[in-house]
């Protein structure tokens, strides 16, 4: 790429100087366009006009970008406009009209330039040449048939080129008068060409410009004295491919020069050296210059003399492109001296950053390729550096400045890089945690912001850790709520806790955003953690619940079967005169009694018993009195004998007490009628009722 290092190549004057012209691009003609210069004869007899129409004309052809070249000259007629290829066979047509102008032994006063112009257009209409196809107009300005239409007339001429697309560029010589000037640039400006005073610095300034492909800067501007030498130092950078230097002349007898930092002399039989020499321009080419401090010099007559460089070096200095630098986050940015898109190696290269910091700072850095102070790998070519943290978002400008440690060239740039607010983690605790060994319980909360606003993520960005008494645990993150289909910006961080006690909670975001990878780490929170140990539950009831309430339901279960397996009461007792006594199954007995002995009935609880101290017990279809002697009647019989301890009851066994014989029966043998009529009418009857509780009882 082209770049200029302290001075680049400005063109200049003749015989004034001016302020160089702002380049521009002159000349979009295009392969397939025509370009035809006319070179008036009328500068014949002033030998700087030769010398400035041979400089511009030369120029011209040398730099055109038309495919096509025309060259004639006009005076009081033109001469046959003949062409050629562009390139060498271009310039020399040009140089064969130059030479015959300069061999006139004088030109007209004036010149037929409205017959030039109109034998152009014919030419141009005959070969139909393309939109956009030129005429450089090269002239001293004197009209023949001048007269006050003139200015109409040239009008009319610019008209009927613009309608065709064709261009006239005038270019007027040293000589022109002042009038003569302002009449041609009316010219140029109605046919939308350009105008050029190769009286004026900046005339020539522009042609070389719009031509030459050069970059025009002002690197010699003197005047020079009688036998004097004026000498400019250039600083040519290392990797310069070339440089050229164009010197302008008022005076041909002042000798110009290019001398290396040796001190040798740019002389054209150098194999790297070509001069190029016009009466009033020369130009010395230089390939591959050593780098170093070159001298421009000057040695003649007193005159003006103006000199400008145009330094052809590839390197260009910019950053490294990267995405955006977090903000509040300590960044390194890089740089590096390209050729093309390849970092070149530098031998004692000093890279310096001045940063205008979108928070409104400065800072200026020193960068590195040491591969220290946030440079990745040394000796790469790569320059580095690590900035403090930028403050605020925005755009951050800097200026890069390469120079070396051997050499007092520099080479400059402007660049910028982009300072954004990246996402933040913001954590809470969850103070007090009470959980169950083996569940998940929620230990924090974490919000993730870009600046004061939510920023969506995917929870599979993000880490926890906890670190407690037992060590590392790792938890899960989960959403808790969902704005877009797997992003969220809060997350509930959970965990199974392994033992109570006091953990730390360590949360990280890994992620990427706007194109470059970063991470976040949350400040570190704690959380208070208690595991509580619930019994289990089998239908919301514990399991010690469950098993006694199922150990009742088998006891009772039991009891009732136990109670449902004894045999119930029945039977009666009689008297000798077959009165009953006692009928067992109807006996009112309290629900304790019926539930807990079924099955065995106290004499006691008989209150028409004559006697005490016995039990009936019922078993199956047998009946059985056991009776306690300790307790009961001592004078009690069974079949006239003495009671024992248990006895069968049954048909023909007799109980004999107190004069009273009683008896068992399963059945009574007189009717309920009999037994309702008798106990109606006799006192003696016994009903059998319930004896009534002792006292105490």
């Amino acid at each position: 790429m082209r770049r200029s290092s302290l001075i680049a190549l400005i063109a200049v004057t003749v015989l004034f100087v001016g302020a160089a012209l702002p380049a521009r691009a002159a000349d979009p003609v295009g392969e397939n366009g025509v370009m035809v210069i006319l070179v008036d004869e009328g500068a014949s007899p002033v030998q700087r006009d030769l010398d400035a129409a041979e400089t511009v004309a030369l120029t011209m052809a040398r730099g055109t970008s038309a495919g096509t070249i025309g060259a004639a000259s006009y005076g009081v007629s033109i001469t046959e406009v003949v062409t050629a290829d562009s390139g060498p066979s271009g310039t020399r047509l040009v140089n064969d009209v130059i030479t015959a102008v300069r061999s006139m032994d004088i030109g007209p006063a004036r010149s037929d330039q409205f017959a030039a112009l109109a034998d152009t257009f014919a030419f141009l209409s005959r070969i139909d040449a393309v939109s956009g196809s030129r005429v450089a107009f090269i002239t001293s300005g004197r009209i023949l048939g001048e007269s006050e239409n003139t200015r109409a007339r040239l009008r009319s001429v610019a008209d009927l080129f613009a309608a065709e697309g064709w261009v006239i560029d005038v270019i007027t010589l040293p000589s022109t008068e002042p009038i003569l000037r302002d009449l041609m640039t009316g010219l140029a400006t109605e046919s939308g060409g350009e105008f050029y005073d190769t009286g004026t610095a900046a005339g020539i300034a522009a042609i070389f410009e719009d031509y030459s492909s050069l970059t025009l800067t002002n690197a010699m501007d003197v005047e020079m004295h009688d036998n004097s030498a004026s000498v400019v130092n250039l600083d040519i950078a290392p990797h310069t491919l070339e440089f050229t230097t164009v010197f302008v002349r008022q005076n041909e007898l002042v000798d110009v020069a290019v001398f290396s930092p040796s001190g040798t002399r740019a002389a054209a039989e150098m194999e790297n050296v070509e001069i190029s020499q016009t009466p009033s321009a020369v130009i010395v080419r230089i390939y591959s210059p050593v780098p170093g401090n070159w001298t421009l010099q000057g040695v003649g007559p007193a005159s003006k003399l103006v000199a400008s460089v145009d330094i052809d070096n590839p390197l260009e200095l910019r950053l490294i492109e990267q995405p955006p630098l977090p903000v509040g986050e300590a960044a390194v940015i890089e740089a590096a001296a390209f050729n093309g898109e390849s970092a070149q190696l530098l031998s004692g290269a000093v890279i310096k950053a001045t940063i205008s910091k979108a928070s409104g700072t400065t800072e200026v850095v020193a960068l590195n390729d040491r591969g220290e102070d946030g440079d990745r790998l040394a000796a790469d070519g790569i320059y580095s550096v690590q900035l403090s943290a930028p403050k605020s978002q925005g755009i951050n400008d800097v200026s890069l400045e390469l120079s070396w440690t051997d050499y007092t060239s520099i080479l400059r740039s402007s660049t910028a890089y982009r300072s954004e607010a990246f996402p933040i983690l913001s954590l809470t605790e969850i103070s007090d945690v009470e959980t169950a060994p083996g569940k998940y319980a929620t230990v924090a909360r974490v919000q993730v912001r870009v600046g004061d606003y939510p920023f969506l993520t995917n929870p599979s960005d993000i880490s926890a850790i906890l670190t407690g008494p037992g060590g590392k645990v790792e938890a899960l993150v989960l959403t808790v709520d969902e704005p877009e289909p797997g992003k969220a910006w809060e997350f509930d961080i959970a965990a199974v806790i392994p033992e109570s006690g006091a953990y730390e909670v360590e949360v990280m975001l890994v992620s990427e955003f706007e194109g470059r990878a970063y991470t976040r780490i949350a400040p570190i929170a704690t959380s208070t953690a208690t595991i509580i140990v619930e019994p289990d539950l089998i239908l919301g009831l514990p399991v010690w619940v469950i098993a006694a309430l199922g150990a009742v339901l088998v006891v009772l279960a039991g009891f009732i079967l136990w109670i449902a397996r004894k045999t119930a009461p029945f039977g009666f007792i009689v008297d000798d005169a077959d009165r009953i006594v006692v009928d067992f199954s109807r006996l009112n007995r309290s629900f304790m009694k019926r539930l807990l002995s079924k099955n065995s009935i106290d004499a006691s609880e008989i209150a028409d018993l004559p006697f005490s101290g016995g039990t009936f017990k019922f078993s199956g279809d047998k009946v059985k009195l056991v009776h306690k002697r300790a307790i009961g009647d001592p004078s009690m019989r069974v079949n006239s004998r003495p009671v024992g301890p248990v006895v069968d009851l049954g048909e023909k066994v007799w109980l004999g007490v107190g004069g009273r014989l009683l008896a068992f029966q399963l059945e009574s043998r007189r009717s309920e009628s009999t037994e309702t009529s008798e106990d109606t009418e006799s006192t003696d009857t016994v009903v059998g009722d319930v004896a009534p509780a002792p006292a105490g009882d």
